[in-house]
């Protein structure tokens, strides 16, 4: 089998998948409290070490190596620019920082989500929960937030949420214990990457009222890296063309020599 081919389809597969990872970044570039994700790829070992088949390293095909392989994709945590908005329920983190909701009706571990979106709002029986998703704002129990409607929200730095002069709660701040284990579920919330619950810790970052953390998406950057992933998808087919098209001649000239 050709050689090159199967490096021109491993060069085509990778830049496949970072467009896909690229166009949802970009898409996401107004999305409140949004993280972009990073492509990872490193260079496939040969043969020899992938199999453990003893060839002789001096060979040529050992020495081009075995084309690119994925890495599961990575959350990027850089942080996104603050907005001030005129909401009190609505705060940012500085820093390093996650809040932490629950999901639906459940009361296990496995029903903790992370999110950087800091827009909150208040339900008809005074809940605190995410506005865009409805899922229920956590205190440092990992018990949902009772608040009094009629009464202004104090909202400090270190998640202490005041009314009336009084802390009615404090808003959970952590980091996951392993960034890697965390990725995306959907609704601009992050879960364990088995499903399983998030290993947490307090996080060192702090509480900002009245603001919202912006995507850190930079749409200049994602686009030009964009479109260079679609020239390099371009190039690689061109590639696995022209391999294609020299195998055919030495098939069809070769065949009739013979």
């Amino acid at each position: 089998m050709n050689y090159g081919l199967y490096l021109a389809a491993s060069g085509t597969l990778t830049n496949l998948h970072r467009q896909e990872v690229l166009t949802n970044n970009l898409a996401n570039a107004n999305t409140v409290g949004f993280k972009p994700d990073m492509v990872i790829a490193r260079q496939r070992l040969p043969e020899r070490l992938e199999s453990g088949v003893d060839i002789d390293p001096r060979r040529l095909l050992e020495q081009l190596g075995g084309g690119t392989s994925l890495m599961p994709t990575r959350l990027d945590l850089t942080q996104g620019q603050l907005e001030a908005t005129s909401n009190d329920l609505d705060v940012a983190i500085e820093g390093e920082g996650f809040l932490v909701v629950r999901t639906g009706n459940g009361t296990g571990p496995q029903d903790i989500r992370l999110t950087r979106d800091g827009r909150m709002s208040l339900t008809a029986k005074g809940e605190l929960v995410m506005t865009s998703t409805g899922m229920r704002v956590l205190n440092t129990a990992d018990q949902p937030i009772r608040l009094d409607e009629s009464q202004k929200v104090t909202i400090r730095s270190n998640g202490d949420v005041v009314q009336d002069g009084r802390i009615q709660a404090t808003l959970q701040l952590v980091a996951p214990q392993d960034p890697g284990e965390v990725v995306k579920a959907g609704d601009n919330v992050f879960r364990h990457r088995s499903g399983g619950q998030i290993a947490r810790r307090a996080a060192n970052g702090r509480l900002l009222q009245r603001y919202v953390e912006q995507s850190a998406v930079n749409p200049i950057t994602t686009l030009k890296d964009l479109v260079a992933s679609v020239k390099s998808v371009q190039a690689n087919i061109k590639m696995m063309q022209y391999h294609d098209h020299i195998m055919g001649q030495a098939v069809n000239t070769l065949g009739r020599v013979a």
